[in-house]
């Protein structure tokens, strides 16, 4: 986790990557299935249950299938908190102020990059319980970006001519060429 001023409270927001895969979630030290199943009374097994608005979320049960547009539902934003608290629980921070940063597939990035920002921004303070624990967050920002492009961004500058990065994942191999020239990515780094 970095952390980054949050220019409107002044405090430091916690700047939390979470890649919202079809097969898991990842985030910097942890990972599970991408699966979340909604229950109206606390579940008999409630090891990784999410309390949201009342609701109980058994997260990494069941699988999610691919849709096309992942707000579509509200599985990738209550699967997206619990890679959030997770990252926070391991840190032992209980409230903060979060600054997302999430990546879509490449060919998804263009059309549907600023939908999937509101998506995940839609409430300005969460509140939720997971593992006994009440975590409050104040979602203060979210940045959208291609799948797999991070794992190369900081060494953009040794790669010359064509590129190919592959993101490998349970719904297939997924490779993005890139032509690279560095003129190009001076005045962007």
């Amino acid at each position: 986790m970095l952390t980054n001023t949050n220019p409107i409270t002044k405090n430091p927001a916690v700047v939390i990557g979470v890649d919202a895969g079809y097969g898991n979630i990842k985030t910097a030290n942890t990972c599970f299935p991408a699966g979340v199943v909604a229950y109206e009374k606390e579940p008999i097994f409630a090891g990784n249950v999410l309390i949201y608005n009342g609701t109980y979320y058994s997260i990494g049960e069941g699988h999610k299938e691919f849709i096309p547009e992942k707000i579509i539902d509200q599985d990738y934003y209550i699967l997206t908190l619990a890679g959030i608290v997770r990252e926070l629980e391991k840190a032992n921070i209980p409230t903060a102020d979060v600054h997302l940063a999430v990546g879509l597939p490449l060919t998804w990035v263009s059309e549907q990059k600023e939908r999937f920002k509101k998506y995940l921004m839609q409430k300005k303070e969460v509140k939720v319980r997971f593992r006994d624990v009440n975590y409050t967050i104040r979602i203060v920002g979210a940045d959208v970006f291609p799948q797999g492009f991070a794992a190369i961004a900081e060494r953009l500058q040794e790669f010359t001519g064509t590129t190919m990065l592959c993101d490998i994942g349970t719904e297939g191999c997924k490779p993005l060429g890139l032509q690279v020239r560095f003129a190009d990515c001076l005045g962007r780094i």
